[in-house]
């Protein structure tokens, strides 16, 4: 049988078997010919702040090249549009371990410490691949994003620390209670001095 032939029919029985099997929870958020990018998912979309969380995703070598995958990307952008408080988690693959031969799948695992900001975020996952497929004219192959999934809604809360509003009140009562400290002192005082008059 020919070697090509049995490549793209192996390849086509893993994405059907994948497309079929509703444990895989397939979520194919991109397919780009040759390369496809699915399955992307979290251990956890509620997460305490400075927890470690899993990222999964696939990534599969639908051509006839081996392609070289970079890395697994997780990237935060904050719902309220405050561009400070986005942040990527990435997972570089060893260098001996990121060549994808063709028909091929790889599985990559990103294990993160979530140091977000309390709030939500839009949580894109995405490997980053060299495309051989599509090479610039001038410059050849260049890497790219493969979107595993996109629009996953995380909330990050803080239990660590108190939260702003905690502060606020704490600082309130603080400011009141040193206001009656200097109320009862300079009342003594007053009293004091009116007692020397006479």
């Amino acid at each position: 049988m020919n070697k090509k032939l049995l490549i793209k029919l192996s390849t086509f029985v893993i994405f059907f078997t994948l497309s079929l099997n509703p444990v895989t929870r397939l979520t194919q958020a991109q397919s780009e010919q040759y390369i496809a990018a699915f399955n992307g998912r979290m251990s956890e979309t509620s997460i305490t702040r400075n927890n470690v969380v899993s990222i999964f995703a696939t990534i599969v070598n639908f051509g006839d090249q081996t392609i070289t995958v970079e890395s697994l990307k997780a990237e935060f952008v904050h719902n309220g549009g405050n561009a400070r408080l986005n942040s990527t988690y990435t997972q570089k693959f060893d260098t001996d371990h990121n060549s994808l031969e063709p028909g091929a799948s790889l599985t990559g695992t990103l294990r993160a410490e979530i140091t977000n900001p309390e709030a939500e975020y839009n949580v894109t996952i995405y490997f980053w691949a060299v495309d051989v497929y599509h090479p610039h004219p001038s410059f050849g192959a260049y890497g790219r994003k493969y979107i595993a999934a996109e629009n996953i809604t995380v909330s990050i809360v803080d239990y660590g620390g108190p939260s702003n509003v905690i502060i606020g009140v704490g600082i309130t009562f603080a400011v009141a209670v040193l206001g009656v400290i200097v109320f009862i002192l300079y009342g003594w005082i007053k009293e004091k001095l009116a007692k020397r008059k006479y």
